[in-house]
């Protein structure tokens, strides 16, 4: 279990229950903000669905960065930002997605291509915790030798060729 100060502790400028009543709220906002990440990756997956990365031909004619970075240009966010939420989204499906666990955690286990060991790998809690840290999440993924990367597709939509441009005409 993870360790809660005393009662008659601080925790920084708080007391202690002050500080419960503080991670309590944070781990709503941080729910809603993880529904939020998954409903921008699933309406960029909606907009541009993923693309074969396993050798079968694509349709190289349509790129994905230009309908994208107009979607990122069109809501006021990062083109990463999209490309991000939209490679997790295509990782996680809805009912696979734990309310409980951040995206970022979500983005992580992501990484592991195994689609079951994905799935069951967010429900392993690590010994004595209640949910998943950054810290624990990136030892997971350490252990399995993952280095958590975003398919080719996203990485070239990122990192046009020389003298290309990505972006749609206004």
């Amino acid at each position: 279990m993870e360790a809660i100060p005393e009662e008659n502790e601080v925790v920084g400028a708080v007391s202690q229950s002050r500080y419960v009543q503080i991670v309590a709220e944070l781990r709503g906002v941080t729910g809603q903000e993880t529904e939020g990440q998954f409903t921008i990756g699933d309406r960029a997956l909606e907009v541009e669905p993923m693309r074969p990365c396993d050798g079968q031909a694509m349709d190289t004619s349509r790129p994905v960065a230009h309908s994208l970075v107009q979607l990122a240009r069109d809501v006021g966010l990062p083109v990463t930002t999209i490309l991000q939420a939209r490679w997790t989204a295509s990782r996680w499906p809805a009912d696979q997605r734990r309310k409980t666990e951040s995206f970022t955690v979500h983005r992580l286990l992501a990484g592991i291509d195994d689609d079951e060991e994905r799935f069951a790998a967010i429900d392993e809690l690590p010994e004595g915790k209640t949910h998943w840290t950054i810290d624990d999440t990136a030892q997971r993924i350490r252990v399995q030798g993952i280095a958590p990367a975003a398919p080719q597709e996203t990485t070239t939509a990122v990192t046009p060729r020389p003298g290309s441009l990505i972006l749609p005409p206004r």
